[in-house]
């Protein structure tokens, strides 16, 4: 077999060198959960919410670690997963508290029922949903994950 060429070696490297410069967000099969985070949750420019590499997972499975936002009157079935711990004092502003990339959690395992808070971090499996919802409990989310399992949410007394 003979060595590959100088312009197959070059394509190979453009490839690997840009490969190598992609969000993790951008790797991974379809049965298995791609790790994204806030920052590529992150809006990509003022005239676009998503990058394509977080678009390009709407409706996949994915991975995210953060903070459930405490809540005075927690939602039933679902909670708020920050990049920081975060407090809501829906008296006054609602949800103006959480921070603008927080995701919206739905455990359906939980549905009606309050969802156990936890102060440390949590790992949340999930299919990813992107774009703006009214909720039916009125609340609007961009960002949204249905755990796809009761252990869809690790570090939290729901296990």
């Amino acid at each position: 077999m003979s060595q590959p060429s100088s312009r197959r070696r070059f394509v190979v490297a453009v490839l690997a060198s840009f490969a190598a410069g992609l969000s993790q967000a951008s790797v991974g099969s379809d049965d298995e959960p791609v790790r994204l985070t806030f920052r590529d949750l992150a809006p990509a420019s003022p005239k676009q919410r998503f990058s394509e590499q977080v678009l390009a997972l709407n409706g996949r499975r994915v991975r995210l670690t953060g903070y459930m936002a405490q809540s005075e009157q927690p939602l039933e079935g679902a909670f708020f997963l920050c990049p920081v711990p975060t407090f809501l004092d829906e008296g006054g502003g609602g949800t103006g508290d959480l921070p603008p990339d927080s995701v919206r959690v739905t455990v359906p395992s939980l549905a009606g029922r309050p969802v156990p808070f936890a102060a440390r971090p949590v790992e949340v499996t999930g299919r990813l949903d992107l774009g703006y919802r009214d909720e039916p409990d009125g609340q609007v989310s961009w960002v949204r994950l249905t755990v796809d399992a009761v252990g869809g949410v690790t570090g939290s007394p729901t296990q």
